[in-house]
């Protein structure tokens, strides 16, 4: 087969490679971030499993309250139904980390549980708090929660336009053992619009599978 005279020309100067379009660079994160959760938040990178008669205490923000939702959908609500598991839903709508820590000890004291799972960062994130401020609050979170012999769970928020995790909550719980960060599902469900009730707040489909991720964190390999 005759080679083109292209290939027999070792001189020949390659074809210009195109500019990326201004809409194109706009656009192409968020493109990135829709392909990334297209196949669903995966599998946890842990586990923690509960005995039948434990506690787990709910802590954070609007994403924990289900905010504009009947309380029964949302996603702590879910867990204790499937798992038959005392699930206490303490969030409060708008909660930034100082908030949640300043409550957490007395929340411990009432409840003495097994597991916290909080959501927090969001309303930082909103209000433009320094995040080292963040961190060092997600931090303190967990080595108070794993003092008093419970486990950490935090679900990790995305950093804007990403599909990845902000990498301060694994810079916050790195060296605390039993504090775990789930890095996918808020993610996933920030990045599929049937699953959000608007831009910040997950809607009843958005919890489920909220729900269902932390129920596989719970059960055992």
């Amino acid at each position: 087969m005759q080679r083109s005279s292209r290939w027999r020309d070792n001189t020949a100067t390659p074809e210009p490679r195109r500019a990326m379009s201004p809409l194109l660079r706009l656009t192409l994160p968020l493109v990135l971030l829709l392909v990334a959760c297209a196949k669903g938040p995966g599998k946890p990178e842990g586990h923690i499993p509960l005995p039948p008669d434990a506690v787990v205490l709910a802590i954070g923000d609007s994403i924990t309250t289900g905010h504009r939702l009947p309380g029964d959908q949302a996603w702590p609500a879910i867990v204790a139904r499937e798992t038959g598991l005392s699930v206490f839903n303490r969030a409060r709508n708008g909660a930034t980390s100082d908030e949640v820590l300043a409550t957490l000890e007395a929340q411990l004291d009432a409840f003495e549980p097994a597991l916290v799972i909080a959501t927090v960062g969001g309303n930082d994130f909103l209000r433009r708090q320094p995040l080292s401020h963040t961190e060092a609050n997600l931090r303190e979170m967990a080595q108070t929660v794993v003092g008093r012999g419970a486990r950490f769970l935090v679900l990790g928020l995305a950093e804007p336009q990403r599909s990845e995790v902000h990498p301060l909550y694994a810079a916050a719980l790195a060296g605390v053992p039993g504090a775990f960060v789930d890095r996918t599902v808020l993610p996933y469900v920030y990045g599929k619009r049937r699953l959000r009730a608007d831009p910040i707040h997950p809607n009843a489909e958005g919890h489920q599978v909220i729900a269902e991720r932390v129920i596989q964190w719970l059960e055992r390999d």
